[in-house]
């Protein structure tokens, strides 16, 4: 097997271009809007990270939940496999991968089963509602490329009977079907309307922080920002469920309901607990004047010829 490195690297990892939105759109009788729209609200910011690997989450709860008797006693003393969501951190992608690394070896493709990945981060077990064969096709498929894990993400659209509800624009039927009941909560619905809007040419796409929350779904400045101050996670301004799990942790920590979401109380905790800036050494301050000093001389040489 692959070490942990290369593990899922990818076989093309240049990004989507409008083309690849035209044809994927046009295979299900959509607008290229529509496609942009899911990937913009539901998807991450890419596919894969800056070292070629397929970005995926492995899920030991899910791996937990599908296994009994001696593999699941194996996961577990080998802390691959736990009881549920939230007890034990998501950690750095590489964490994510190590993971399900080490759980092919002890369960076999069926681990496959238990991470989502690229884009969409559709999960391994709904591989034969998208049309695959098996988690382990699906995981080689998307590998290949964007274009690849968003024809996944449409067609497990197309397997959870939502195709119709995109094609209408019925955010809320889609949200509700595509992120499940709590969908309001994180305003999936809002964001994919004004996604849609933008990708139309019309209204812009909201401020993540203009209904006064930070929540999954959410990308941007604001989310590299907390992303930073949270720290252990990887900073890619996408608000996924790693970063609701790490919020969460905080949340805990100091006495807030632990619901992931970043509110006001939240926020004033989070910059309470933001690493301080390194102060400047006398030795930098030093060097910082002279450059200046010596940028001033330049200016006035240049002026004087002196």
């Amino acid at each position: 097997m692959k070490p942990s490195a290369t593990f899922a690297i990818g076989r093309n990892t240049t990004s989507l271009t409008f083309v690849d939105y035209q044809r994927i759109a046009g295979t299900y009788n959509l607008q290229a809007a529509h496609v942009q729209t899911v990937v913009q609200v539901e998807a991450g910011t890419a596919g894969f990270w800056n070292d070629h690997n397929m970005k995926l989450l492995y899920e030991g709860h899910i791996a937990y939940r599908e296994t009994s008797g001696a593999v699941r006693q194996k996961l577990v003393a080998a802390g691959l496999a736990w009881r549920s969501w939230g007890d034990v951190p998501y950690g750095k992608a590489t964490v994510s991968r190590d993971r399900l690394r080490s759980a092919v070896e002890i369960a076999g493709d069926q681990a496959y089963r238990w991470a989502s990945y690229g884009l969409g981060q559709v999960m391994g077990f709904n591989a034969e509602v998208c049309g695959y064969s098996s988690a382990k096709v699906m995981f080689d498929a998307f590998l290949n490329g964007e274009p690849g894990q968003v024809d996944g993400m449409m067609r497990f659209i197309k397997g959870t009977k939502l195709l119709d509800e995109l094609r209408a624009c019925n955010w809320k039927d889609f949200a509700r079907g595509y992120n499940g009941s709590g969908y309001a909560k994180n305003k999936y619905d809002i964001k994919l309307a004004s996604a849609f809007a933008k990708f139309l040419g019309g209204a812009p796409v909201i401020d993540p922080w203009a209904d006064g929350v930070l929540t999954i779904g959410d990308k941007g400045a604001a989310v590299e920002e907390l992303q930073k101050i949270l720290g252990g996670i990887e900073i890619d301004g996408s608000f996924g469920r790693a970063t609701a799990q790490a919020v969460a942790a905080v949340q805990k920590a100091h006495g807030l309901k632990a619901d992931g979401i970043v509110g006001p109380k939240t926020w004033e905790i989070m910059k309470s607990v933001a690493p301080a800036p390194a102060p400047v050494s006398t030795a930098d301050q030093a060097a910082v004047g002279k450059g200046l000093l010596d940028i001033i001389l330049a200016i006035f040489k240049a002026f004087t010829g002196k």
